[in-house]
């Protein structure tokens, strides 16, 4: 049976048996896994005060990605946030993005986009942004096949504080 709702507070399900919901803290120890698929290591504690900061804001959410028979393993995850920029304005961002190995290439990225863009959507926000690290190959074919177009290319430069 399929079951669709908007994806913003609920869960959204289509044929494939995959749905996508907000996060919730439960889902701490996968998203620390799939964090590490980045490259950004982090304990199931961390990512739960992490989730818990971000849950206390109106301008950032968190989807998940699970299939329908639910075993604790989430397919993946999309962090969206609003960003206000002086020169450019108001936009939603995607500030992180992963699917689980297993779950590529089954449409999986293109629903968490889809839940993000319905985010920014209900926002207002009129346009969605993602900045992807040059040696992410795979994700510089996936953003075009869904219809985003490169807009610049930079640099991004660190200073740790204190």
């Amino acid at each position: 049976m399929t079951r669709e709702t908007t994806g913003l507070t609920g869960e959204r399900e289509d044929h494939q048996g995959i749905g996508v919901r907000p996060a919730r803290d439960a889902d701490a120890p996968e998203l620390a896994r799939l964090s590490g698929e980045l490259g950004y290591p982090a304990g199931a504690a961390e990512m739960r005060r992490r989730l818990a900061l971000i849950e206390t804001r109106a301008d950032h959410a968190v989807f998940v990605a699970e299939r329908d028979r639910p075993d604790g393993r989430i397919l993946g995850w999309i962090h969206v946030g609003y960003g206000i920029q002086l020169e450019s304005g108001e936009s939603a961002e995607i500030l992180g993005l992963v699917v689980d190995p297993s779950g590529r290439r089954s449409g999986t990225g293109r629903r968490l986009v889809a839940a993000a863009e319905a985010w920014g959507v209900a926002l207002g926000l009129a346009r969605i942004v993602v900045c992807s690290n040059a040696a992410r190959e795979e994700s510089h074919r996936f953003y075009p096949a869904i219809g985003y177009a490169l807009a610049k290319t930079q640099r991004v430069y660190l200073k740790r504080l204190g």
